[in-house]
């Protein structure tokens, strides 16, 4: 599992390639990573919660949004 908070569409790219390369080096196929976020609606969580699949190596990475706002 890798961690981070998202900021904005590009550092949200760069965490899905960050994330792979990363399970790669630990000789995974696959790793969730957790997204730190204050709030989110469900058009962006469904298009930001897709499996990602890292053409270079194959990893698959399973983005996860966790809301820290509250309500």
């Amino acid at each position: 599992m890798e961690v981070k908070s998202f900021a904005n569409r590009c550092q949200y790219q760069l965490a899905l390639g960050q994330t792979a390369t990363y399970a790669h080096q630990l000789g995974l196929t696959g790793m969730t990573l957790v997204l730190f976020i204050e709030e989110i609606d469900d058009d962006n969580r469904r298009t930001f919660e897709t499996p990602y699949v890292d053409a270079t190596n194959g990893v698959t990475v399973n983005p996860m949004f966790v809301v820290t706002g509250t309500s």
